[in-house]
């Protein structure tokens, strides 16, 4: 049984239905776009009042902070900082020769000594070899000198082949072979008679008749002798034509297809070694024949080979020179002042001869000797002339030499520090550097920047140099103590100078306020000025401004210009609009759905 209310669904009623349904759905969309935007509004005009306030309270507190300052004059410079480690500057080690055997060190490490203290002792027997050692290489060596004087080197250079000298590296008094490493030659002969030049053309074929003209305009004769990938080779002869000079190349109708430079189109290079030049026999563009003298030296008794033994001489000679002073002092001593850096006691006490060449003290008054002599002048002489002895067949007295010990000179230390490369072109040597080191005290040392590395290192991108400063070393001072180096790279005394704070810059000028209206809380005045060196504190003027002008100016500060929006200070906190319409219409700005239309 139907109620009274009841309609029957017809199609026209479900039609009307539908069509309230999306009006309803439609009216709901309105309202929810219109709530949004009325929020939306009340924001912005909250945010736009929050922003005016706070702008009005960073202006009220700008104006307390409005600071003024004389120009005045003063000292200002620019400086470029760095840290390292303390290193000794020169160090001097004490060789001996290697068959030596060490009885006893009488120093230990840090230890400072005088020049002829004494350091070790050696064993009497290896001593004793090593001098026999030496005085036989030596006359091995002399020997050897006797048969290597007639190895003379010639007294002329002359020509093996005929042709023309087209260019001479020497005149007299020059030496041989420093030509020879300057020049690669002494002279250049041109053989077959011919000079080139190569010009870039594609105008000229082989055998092309052309005209080459010469920097002082002398004409030539020449012939395309070839064309390879766009260059033509031309000769022309190398009689009066002069080597390296630039020539113009044209073709026969007068036409200029290029320029370049002659050179020997079939070269020999005239060599030495050994010499002085005394005499040159020819000159450029002469022609030679085979057996023609070039050039007449001097100094030629000795060859190279002469010269090589006479070195190893002179090297042994220093050798039993050393090995006589360790027998003469009772040991081996100090050569230098200084503080032990290093000792090689690997080797004492190796030797089983417990006797040991020493004296109750040294010759040069140093340290006193424990050590007792068990050898006599009588036996060392002896030991020295003899000539009886093996050596070695190559002439050397030892196999070698080893260091005893190692002595840093008590005169500078050194500090390396690591420069960026936006400061490395500003260093230069001699600049002054003051020197602190942490474990000594606040006091500052005076160095200088005596060496600047050229070699890059890089690490995470950044790229720096290195940089080593000299100070005078005191007693102290100690390799490997941290130290902190400041280094002065420009300074300008009697400076105009304003506080770093009162300077405006933009892209084009840089200017300051002179004037300043308390009542409106406004700068006026505006000058622009030129500047100079600054510092985090200070910069210099160098027009604009005089001494004893006033600047007007705000203190920087970090947060001055903080006006970033908070909503949670409007007590609101986080906004959230929710799902202010049906599941079925959609979501604003989500992705979902578009905005339905209406009929």
């Amino acid at each position: 049984m139907s109620k009274k209310n009841d309609v029957p669904m017809t199609d026209e009623n479900l039609v009307e239905m539908h069509r309230k349904a999306k009006k309803r759905k439609k009216n709901k969309l309105i309202l929810t776009i219109v709530i949004v935007v009325v929020i939306i509004l009340v924001v912005g005009a909250a945010a736009i009042v929050m922003l005016r306030n706070r702008v009005s309270e960073s202006v009220s507190s700008s104006d307390s902070e409005v600071l003024s300052a004389e120009v005045t004059t003063g000292s200002i410079s620019t400086t470029v900082s760095g840290s390292g480690t303390l290193a000794n500057e020169e160090e001097e080690s004490i060789d001996v020769p290697s068959s030596l055997e060490i009885v006893e060190y009488y120093v230990e490490e840090g230890d400072t000594v005088s020049e002829g203290d004494l350091i070790a002792t050696v064993t009497n027997a290896s001593l004793l070899t090593a001098l026999s050692d030496a005085q036989n290489a030596l006359d091995e060596l002399d020997e050897e000198l006797e048969d290597a004087a007639g190895d003379e080197v010639s007294s002329t250079i002359t020509s093996s082949v005929s042709g023309r000298v087209k260019y001479i590296a020497v005149s007299a008094g020059d030496d041989v072979a420093t030509a020879m490493y300057d020049s690669g030659a002494l002279m250049l002969l041109s053989l077959d008679g011919y000079m080139a030049v190569d010009v870039s053309t594609d105008s000229l074929t082989a055998n092309d008749s052309v005209t080459v003209t010469a920097s002082d305009g002398t004409s030539y004769s020449g012939t395309v002798e070839s064309v390879s990938d766009g260059t033509a080779t031309v000769l022309i002869t190398d009689n009066g034509t002069t080597y390296g000079d630039t020539v113009t190349v044209s073709t026969s109708s007068g036409t200029e297809v290029g320029t370049g430079e002659l050179y020997i189109h079939s070269q020999m290079a005239i060599t030495g070694y050994a010499g002085t030049v005394s005499s040159v026999s020819v000159s450029e563009n002469t022609s030679v024949s085979s057996g023609t003298t070039l050039l007449t030296l001097t100094d030629t008794e000795t060859s190279a080979n002469y010269d090589a033994i006479l070195k190893e001489r002179e090297e042994t000679e220093e050798e039993l020179e050393t090995l006589i002073r360790i027998y003469k002092e009772g040991g081996i001593c100090a050569t230098a002042s200084g503080t032990i850096s290093a000792l090689n006691s690997a080797s004492s006490g190796s030797s089983s001869d417990a006797s040991a060449v020493g004296t109750s003290t040294t010759s040069s008054g140093g340290a006193t000797a424990a050590a007792t002599s068990s050898s006599s002048s009588d036996s060392a002489a002896a030991a020295t002339t003899s000539s009886t002895s093996t050596s070695s067949s190559s002439g050397s007295s030892s196999s070698g030499t080893t260091t005893v010990a190692t002595i840093s000179l008590d005169e500078n230390m050194v500090i390396s520090i690591s420069v960026d490369e936006s400061d490395i072109l500003s260093l230069s040597e001699g600049q002054e550097a003051a020197v602190t080191i942490d474990s000594i005290g606040e006091d500052s040392y005076t160095g200088t920047v005596t060496s600047i590395s050229t070699s890059a290192t890089s690490s995470s991108g950044v790229t720096s140099y290195s940089a080593e400063v000299t100070i005078p070393k005191t007693q102290d001072m100690l390799s490997g103590m941290s130290a902190s180096v400041v280094i002065t790279i420009e300074g300008v005394d009697d400076a105009l100078l304003i506080p770093v704070d009162a300077l405006h810059q933009t892209s084009s000028t840089a200017y300051v306020y002179t004037e300043y209206d308390e009542s409106s809380g406004e700068y006026s005045g505006m000058v622009e000025v030129t500047t100079g060196l600054s510092n985090s504190s200070y910069v210099e003027i160098t027009d604009g401004l005089s001494e004893g002008d006033t600047v007007y100016y705000t203190e920087s500060s970090d947060d001055s210009s903080d006006f970033s929006m908070d909503f949670s200070d409007m007590g609101g906190g986080d906004m959230d609009f929710g799902n202010m319409g049906d599941s079925d219409s959609g979501s604003m700005g989500g992705g979902g759905g578009g905005m339905p239309g209406g009929n």
